[in-house]
């Protein structure tokens, strides 16, 4: 009995464990966001998303698991088969290595490295495979740029095919707190020459040189990663038998749902070969002057994007991604013709294309924004900048054109446009209720003048008509209390009350006092907690029509039959933010209504008396000093209305 006992906790032991384990790697790979790491069932259904993915692929996990993982090809690559053709290659050579271009959700395309692995459970059965995905477009343009300028050498240009068919896995693992390895990957272990058990619980500096570990780098890079969340560099390392490698790295914090640091995620990549190769790239760009000159001058002479190149007479010569994206066209469909077609019939009735050239050349750039025209037809508004190549003899080489899509920008100066001429808007309507508010009073005045005067008429007869001379004197009393309320609102609008260091109980127990009456009549309890913050700088006046609107609300719409229990408190949530909450066990008010509550003359429970203005005026004394007011309620079980005040 003992003996089976102690084989079920090592059983539990056990499975506590891989469960840790699991956690462990759940949580490394959630905290990758450079790279996409996910898994595909065996017919290429996506089973699993992390971060990383969904920053690259622009899909939350909600929208793409599920979906067969060609959604991100594009249409050549649908039409030849490749994805599946990818799925067998894996399976064939145990992992798949591929780079080209992949389909974002908004459409545009990037340039990917993809590793694919095929997944085996320990009973040897397929279940599917491993895709990690990186977006190496800013490294495509620099070799594409590179190729241009050398594509007379073709040693170069098969040493450079070879530095990318070479490139290998990933070394991917887990650091504690303190920088001890945690795990260990089938990467790792191929790229450092450690096998687990010999590098978990050793310090991550072992792949450091002794100069980078008596200056305290390792730490530093820690530090960063605490500091900005991740940190990316390239430097020498060194692998178990002392050898060097050039290695690009990623390390990101890891963190907790309690928001605590549980360690970090730390991404190398052997890139020996790559800065091999574009050392001796560069060193045979230097016999190339003419071409090493018209790529330094592309890059200095441009200031903001790099977009595409125009010959001298305006012909387009080079079209990146960026280009595509903004103007629509694959590069097959605009290289060779005049950048003259991405402008309206006006434009190009007026001769703008080529006034720009002239203007480039004659000023050494020209910029401008206005509408350009998308290959689908539909206007952009852009900002574009032009400016002059020339080479080491003064000949011009061509342009380089910098496009910028300002579309949203332009969309919200307009909304800004528009808002302010609401806010005129709503200033009209304050005068005007001040006004009506205003003028109405003498009218009032006067019919209830000529209601007393008439029941004095009327004698002993008024009380045969009693109960209609009681409705015209309760419909004049609702109708100076409209007219009292709009004018509050306008003062609320116009308020420029003094700031005050106000002691909130005090305000609270004033405002008991005053409430007395009501919370006896209906029996209510109140409890109030102002231990951990009671004073506030704030408008005494404007706070205590905050604090006395929520008070007698939880008193009016208590639920009959059930003693009112009304609670008070403030709590710090933050050093800049304290919380001020009114909770009651009422009448509650449904979701569906939740929303209209704030608004002027909007009422939910109509069987108490009220105009529907108290908690407007709360939320626009709050709209006025930067605070704000959120309600969280049941119907039937109470409300709690929670003020968020910014400590000033």
């Amino acid at each position: 009995m003992n003996n089976q006992t102690e084989s079920h906790h090592s059983v539990i032991n056990k499975a506590s464990l891989i469960q840790e384990e699991e956690n462990v790697f759940q949580l490394l790979i959630e905290g990758i966001q450079d790279y996409g790491i996910f898994m595909l069932s065996p017919t290429g259904e996506i089973a699993t998303w992390n971060q990383g993915a969904r920053n690259l692929k622009g899909y939350t996990a909600e929208e793409i698991i599920g979906r067969h993982f060609s959604v991100f090809y594009t249409q050549q690559a649908l039409v030849e088969n490749f994805p599946q053709y990818e799925l067998e290659e894996a399976i064939k050579h145990g992992r798949f290595e591929d780079e080209g271009w992949r389909v974002k959700k908004d459409g545009s395309t990037f340039w990917a490295n993809v590793i694919i692995t095929p997944v085996y459970n320990s009973k040897k059965e397929h279940i599917g495979f491993s895709k990690v995905t990186r977006d190496l477009s800013l490294r495509k343009k620099s070799e594409d740029d590179l190729f241009r300028s050398l594509v007379d050498l073709k040693e170069s240009e098969e040493r450079f095919r070879l530095m990318i068919e070479g490139v290998k896995d990933y070394a991917i693992f887990m650091l504690d707190p303190a920088g001890n390895v945690a795990t260990w990957n089938e990467g790792a272990r191929k790229i450092k020459g450690y096998e687990a058990k010999e590098i978990i619980g050793k310090h991550f500096s072992k792949f450091y040189g002794k100069e980078a570990v008596d200056e305290g780098y390792p730490q530093y890079e820690l530090e960063q990663a605490v500091e900005l969340g991740r940190f990316e560099d390239e430097g020498w390392r060194i692998r178990k038998d002392g050898s060097t490698f050039w290695a690009n790295v990623i390390i990101t914090a890891i963190y907790n749902s309690k928001n605590e640091l549980i360690g970090f995620s730390k991404i190398t990549r052997n890139l020996t070969e790559k800065k091999q190769l574009e050392e001796q790239l560069y060193r045979a760009n230097e016999e190339l002057r003419e071409s090493e000159e018209r790529a330094r001058l592309l890059i200095d002479g441009v200031k903001d994007y790099a977009i595409f190149m125009l010959s001298p007479e305006g012909y387009i010569a080079t079209w990146n991604a960026g280009a595509e994206r903004i103007k629509g066209y694959k590069a097959k469909e605009v290289i060779g013709r005049h950048f003259s077609m991405f402008y309206n019939r006006e434009g190009m009735e007026n001769g703008f294309p080529q006034y720009e050239l002239g203007q480039a050349k004659k000023n050494g750039r020209f910029e401008d924004e206005g509408w350009r025209i998308r290959k689908d037809g539909s206007a952009i508004w852009v900002n574009v900048v032009i400016t002059p190549v020339y080479n080491e003899v003064g000949r011009l080489l061509g342009y380089t054109k910098i496009t910028r899509d300002l579309s949203e920008r332009r969309k919200n100066e307009e909304l800004m446009l528009k808002n302010r001429e609401l806010l005129k808007i709503n200033t009209d309507l304050d005068n005007f209720v001040y006004t009506a508010s205003h003028d109405l009073k003498a009218p009032i005045a006067n019919i209830e003048g000529l209601v007393t005067l008439l029941k004095d008429e009327m004698g002993t007869a008024a009380v045969d008509h009693q109960d209609v001379l009681d409705r015209i004197d309760h419909s004049i009393i609702r109708l100076q209390k409209v007219i009292s309320d709009l004018t509050e609102i306008t003062k609320v609008q116009q308020d420029e009350s003094a700031v005050e260091e106000v002691d909130i109980e005090m305000l609270y127990e004033e405002i008991k006092e005053g409430l007395s009456e009501q919370i006896n009549n209906c029996q209510a309890c109140l409890i109030a907690e102002f231990t951990e913050h009671k004073l506030l700088k704030y408008s005494r006046k404007n706070l205590r029509s905050i604090l006395y609107n929520l008070i007698s609300n939880a008193v009016k719409y208590a639920t009959p039959g059930i003693e009112p229990e009304i609670k008070v408190k403030t709590e710090l949530i933050h050093p800049d933010t304290l919380l001020l909450s009114v909770s009651d066990n009422g009448l509650g008010i449904d979701r569906s209504q939740q929303g209209k509550i704030f608004s002027m003359f909007k009422r939910v429970h109509h069987h108490v008396e009220g105009s529907g203005i108290g908690l407007y005026i709360v939320k626009r004394i709050l709209e006025n000093s930067g605070d704000r007011i959120e309600v969280e309620s049941k119907v039937g079980k109470g409300s709690t209305f929670k003020v968020y005040f910014k400590l000033k």
